[in-house]
């Protein structure tokens, strides 16, 4: 750590503040505590920008999938990711993971553990030391005359000047859960992957998931050393996806212009992505298919779900499927509806089914709900001149990747993103007081003195 310090201080020339402060509002307020928010708060104070507040709903410990909803082995993306130590190599995870386990582990590291990536996301906040309220819920974000009131659940309200949404996969809407689940199966028999499950409700039982994706295998794997007597993993296509295009859209370029491209182009290169799909991690599937009462179904998708006493049979086109517990791996819904924090905006935010019109071949209904956001992940007036405001809101959810690309809230697009996002939160500020630089460089009076040889 001592290093990183002394790294971080060598670096951070302008260190002064130089926002001028509203009574009564924070700078920055970002919604949630977890890895990116971190990259962003700290990102800010490189800039002048400390006065920000990071709220975040879950405790201490929590923030973030890795402790919560995650259940791989080993992060998906390659190892030498950079982004969240802003070029300050003493603050990365190679140097925090040669320091705790020495360089030899390193080299021989092939993904690194999520276990291990929590451990250093704690060091990184220990060390960055940005203010977060844990176990504080925003339920709302009210625009009032100077810039957003927060309301948070139990918690007494925030006002900040700018507001950056840091909350995830999920932030501009919600896990998707199938009709034809929620409509036919007690909820307290089914879950999705990416939320809280119980071990009780699935030791000793049959456990049914739907989809094919690393969130699939990875629950299928964590259900069986959980106890499960048996998973049967379903799903739609015939075969496994074996091209994943992440890896190939892992250059400069892509990642720090994606933005630059006309609409057009940034909407098609979105369609591909997802109808091009990502597949499951190799080592995520060899986990799962260690167990011999693991049993994958391809081509069966769910048609029908009948309940026969403690038994849910599924019918799929290959015959059906007996379970007790179904898992619903199934992504999620965008819909800023399903935000209430956004109730008091998402009328007037602009979404980019109000900015393009795709050719019919590449309609896809999860893009056009996204939000159309600005060169600095800014929300965007549906109508010109109706909610100035919303330029002061920054989204940095996983819908932003129709904006800036598919990578752009990733850890593998951190390198690119957060300061895009930053300097972008600075732009705004410095604009804010441009009408004060003449007056504020007039009245500078701090003079220098000189002792001058006599004969000069």
């Amino acid at each position: 750590m001592r290093r990183a310090e002394a790294e971080i201080a060598a670096m951070a020339y302008p260190a002064r503040g130089w926002v001028e402060p509203l009574p009564g509002f924070r700078d920055v307020a970002i919604v949630g505590g977890g890895q990116s928010a971190l990259g962003i708060a700290f990102g800010l104070k490189r800039l002048g920008i400390g006065d920000t507040l990071c709220l975040e709903r879950q405790p201490r410990g929590r923030a973030g999938p890795w402790r919560n909803y995650a259940r791989m082995a080993t992060l998906r993306t390659p190892k030498d990711l950079v982004g969240l130590e802003y070029g300050h190599a003493a603050l990365g995870y190679r140097a925090w993971h040669e320091a705790k386990f020495g360089a030899d582990s390193w080299a021989g590291l092939e993904r690194i553990a999520r276990a291990d990536w929590a451990a250093y996301l704690d060091w990184y906040e220990t060390l960055t030391q940005p203010e977060i309220r844990y176990g504080t819920a925003v339920e709302r974000i009210v625009p009032v005359a100077g810039g957003f009131e927060l309301r948070c659940q139990g918690a007494a309200s925030v006002r900040a000047r700018r507001v950056v949404l840091a909350t995830g996969f999920e932030g501009c809407g919600a896990w998707d859960v199938p009709p034809l689940v929620k409509e036919s199966v007690d909820p307290e028999r089914y879950a999705h992957s990416n939320g809280p499950l119980d071990v009780a409700k699935i030791a000793g039982k049959r456990v049914a998931i739907l989809g094919h994706g690393a969130s699939a295998f990875d629950n299928a794997a964590w259900a069986l050393e959980a106890g499960a007597a048996s998973v049967d993993l379903c799903f739609r296509r015939r075969r496994l996806p074996d091209l994943n295009p992440h890896r190939w859209a892992e250059f400069a370029g892509f990642l720090d212009h994606f933005y630059d491209l006309p609409d057009a182009l940034r909407w098609r290169l979105g369609f591909m992505f997802r109808t091009l799909d990502q597949p499951p991690t190799k080592n995520g599937v060899e986990a799962a298919q260690a167990f011999p009462n693991f049993r994958a179904h391809p081509g069966a998708d769910w048609q029908r779900i009948e309940t026969r006493g403690q038994t849910l049979r599924i019918h799929t086109p290959r015959g059906p499927v007996d379970a007790d517990y179904l898992v619903c791996a199934t992504g999620l819904a965008t819909d800023l509806a399903l935000r209430p924090e956004l109730a008091d905006l998402r009328a007037d935010i602009a979404l980019w089914a109000d900015r393009y019109a795709p050719p019919a071949a590449e309609a896809h209904a999860g893009l056009a709900a996204a939000p159309y956001l600005g060169p600095a992940f800014q929300f965007v007036e549906k109508h010109p001149s109706t909610a100035p405001w919303l330029a002061n809101i920054h989204c940095f959810a996983f819908a932003a990747s129709v904006s800036h690309g598919g990578q752009c809230t990733s850890i593998s697009g951190h390198k690119f993103s957060l300061p895009r996002l930053v300097r972008g939160i600075a732009r705004g500020f410095f604009l804010d007081q441009a009408d004060r630089l003449v007056p504020s460089l007039a009245a500078f009076d701090e003079r220098e003195t000189f002792a001058l040889s006599a004969g000069l």
